[in-house]
């Protein structure tokens, strides 16, 4: 996959420069991955060129900002893994990948219901985990 990231980046005319490739390396580890995760896992890198190189990953649609709350994480774009939702825990701030058909089934009625065409969608779902319930 990161393969195709770098021929992605090259056909758009970018390079996939060594701190381009370390940053997506952060984002393919930790899914989803908070901007800070991502600067203090890559001390060398400073924290203007790890905001302008989420940036162009997600202008690319290599990466997606995943919404909790106010805040966001950063995942690989639903062109590089599976479509999914969030559980976000309040107390340790876990966030769980879930897929779930019924949920994507009930999007897809009630757009179709609706004559709406959706171009995307996330859910996001708050509360506790088993851990901190």
């Amino acid at each position: 996959m990161q393969e195709e990231i770098k021929t992605l980046l090259k056909e758009q005319g970018f390079t996939p420069t060594k701190k381009r490739l370390a940053i997506l390396d952060v984002i393919f580890k930790i899914q989803p991955a908070s901007v800070n995760q991502i600067i203090n896992s890559l001390p060398e890198i400073d924290r203007a060129t790890v905001y302008r190189t989420i940036d162009l990953f997600i202008d690319l649609n290599i990466a997606k900002k995943v919404y909790t709350g106010f805040k966001y994480r950063i995942e690989l774009g639903d062109s590089f893994q599976e479509h999914h939702h969030h559980l976000t825990c309040l107390r340790c701030k876990t966030v769980m990948d879930v897929q779930t058909p019924e949920i994507e089934f009930a999007i897809d009625q009630t757009t179709k219901n609706n004559g709406f065409r959706p171009m995307r969608h996330d859910l996001e779902i708050i509360g506790y985990c088993a851990n901190c319930s």
